[in-house]
This record gives structure tokens, C-alpha cells and sequence, in this order.
């Protein structure tokens, strides 16, 4: 059977953010503003409650309202991934077939991760969530989240667990990727997830991109995913240089943090509140985020 998740050209999504009001509770009006303001700037879909969307750190009934309102958003805009991982495996399963019930495209999850398993619990995890789960599943490649590293044949075994059609690769070592690649079925899908590194990952092959950045400078993203399918690599390259421009300044200020700030900054979301116990940026770590910021090339789209 031919994969859905390959179905369309327009394969970038972005880890939708969560945004939260100062007493944690779910921003509805906020989300929805963020979800139509990616699509009308072009996205190909979302991908939701992962790391970036803050998932395993909500309360599971506001994980499946995001999942709702996004799903709901998205018909006849892009697809949707959801996120599902938890430390609970048994939430998992359940956040799985939520996803299905509301129409999501597919699920996804990082592995097992607290405590340390070994490489068959982790398998059994995945073989267990692929049954549970009534849509397609996109395994989660994350070592510097999960402290675990697979290697290519590894994930290939993942891969050969039906219903399990795809994984989102997120690491600094392309080499696995790439080799991961190399060895995929041609109705299996990889998306690359390391926003630095993306014009990269899309000339080694990857059909996609999911990442954190996408939500504040979508245009740019999809500019390099452009840029990579029409073979002008060195110009992909060079855009690519302005994002991590970006991206080299948000690691000083937590990636997400920095991001929420960003986008109440540009006017996509009313707070940077994260999730507990993640803090928002000081106002001094905030003014210095924001001169930083203002001295790069795409300064003015990212502060109004």
C-alpha cells in the first residue's frame, strides 16, 4: 500500500509550539492564530506535542485538545503527525488512538527514555504502540533528548514492524541518516529534524522537514526546501545560512523559550509562558535576546 504521508509535495511541518496562558492553561485563541498564520504562510502540515509542543510535560486532556483544535485546522490545509510519546507507555497507546479517533494522519513517538531500556524493550515499545494505534506511525530518532543512539540497520528493524511507515531523524550526525536512508524502502518516509542542518538532509534524500524554527520563520524554511528540489544547492545553502544565523543565538536562550518570546514578539501568541518547570526568559536575558536578534539579516521579521 502506497504511504499517505508521501502523498503530498509539501512536506515541511512545523513542531508546533503550545502556547499557554500565564497560568498554564491552554491558549485556544493563540493556537489558532499560529496554526492559520503557518498554513497561510505555507506549510505542508504540523507536527504536534513533540518536544518543541511541550507533550510530555502537559496534562494528557490538554495534549488532546491541541491535538483536536489542530486536527480540526488543518482539514484540507496540510496533514498532521501527532506526538504521543510519555513516559507512561500506556499513555501513549491511549494519546495514539485519540489521535486516530480525531482524524490525525499519523502518530509519532520518541522512545522509551527514563531509566535507560534496552534496544528489545525499546522494539517492544514500538511493537506494542503500532498495534494500539488505528493510523500510520512515524518512529523518533532523538539521542541528545534520549541519550539513546540507533544505528541505521537498527531503525530498519523499527521499520519493518507493520503499520511503522516513517521516522523523523533528528541529529547532528547526517552520516546516519544519510545511511538510513540508503537502505529505506521507497514507500517509507524520513523526516529531517535538525533545523540547522536542514538544506543538508534534504540533499541527502529526506523527504521532509520538521522543526522548531519553522514556527516563527516559516518562509525561510520553506524557501530552502524550495531551493533543495529545484537543485540550486548553493542558494539553499546560503539561506540556510541566514536560519542558522538564527538558530546559533537561540541556544544561548533555551531554544523553546526563546522561540515563545519570538512569536509573542511578531504577534502569533499572547504569552511565552512554557510549560512547568521550563521558566520564560528573564527581561534581561529578553532585551538581550532582542538587540541580538536585531543585528541579523532577517532582524525585522522576527521583532515587530
Amino acid at each position: 500500500m502506497t504511504n499517505p504521508l508521501l502523498a503530498p509535495r509539501n512536506r515541511i511541518l512545523p513542531a508546533l509550539v503550545t502556547p499557554l496562558t500565564p497560568s498554564g492553561e491552554l491558549d485556544t485563541a493563540s493556537l489558532e492564530h499560529l496554526i492559520d498564520h503557518l498554513y497561510s504562510s505555507g506549510v505542508g502540515g504540523l507536527y504536534i506535542t513533540g518536544s518543541t509542543g511541550e507533550g510530555v510535560y502537559l496534562d494528557p486532556a490538554i495534549r488532546k485538545q491541541v491535538v483536536e483544535i489542530s486536527v480540526a485546522l488543518s482539514r484540507g490545509h496540510g496533514q498532521t503527525v501527532v506526538h504521543v510519546g510519555s513516559v507512561a507507555a500506556s499513555q501513549a497507546y491511549e494519546l495514539a488512538k485519540h489521535a486516530g479517533q480525531v482524524g490525525a494522519d499519523a502518530v509519532s513517538s520518541i522512545p522509551p527514555f527514563v531509566g535507560g531500556y534496552s534496544w528489545p524493550e525499546v522494539k517492544g515499545f514500538y511493537q506494542t504502540l503500532a498495534q494500539a494505534s488505528p493510523i500510520p506511525i512515524v518512529g523518533y530518532y532523538i539521542p541528545s533528548l534520549t541519550g539513546q543512539s540507533f544505528s541505521a540497520d537498527q531503525m530498519l528493524e523499527l521499520m519493518a514492524i507493520p503499520n511503522v511507515v516513517g521516522f523523523k531523524c533528528t541529529d547532528s550526525n547526517i552520516y546516519v541518516e544519510q545511511r538510513f536512508l540508503a537502505r529505506l524502502s521507497p514507500d517509507h518516509i524520513l523526516y529531517h529534524g535538525a533545523d540547522e542542518l536542514l538544506s543538508f538532509g534534504l540533499q541527502m534524500g529526506a523527504h521532509g522537514g520538521i522543526g522548531t524554527t519553522y514556527n516563527f520563520m516559516p518562509k525561510l524554511i520553506l524557501e530552502i526546501a524550495q531551493l533543495c528540489a529545484e537543485g540550486r544547492l548553493a542558494e539553499a545553502v546560503a539561506t540556510q545560512k541566514k536560519v542558522n544565523e538564527i538558530i546559533e543565538i537561540l541556544l544561548s536562550y533555551h531554544g523553546l523559550a526563546g522561540t515563545k518570546h519570538i512569536l509573542v514578539w511578531q504577534g502569533h501568541i499572547a504569552s511565552p509562558t512554557c510549560a512547568p518547570p521550563r521558566a520564560s526568559l528573564s527581561p534581561e536575558k529578553q532585551a538581550e535576546l532582542k538587540e541580538r536578534l536585531r543585528r541579523t539579516a532577517i532582524g525585522d521579521t522576527l521583532i515587530k
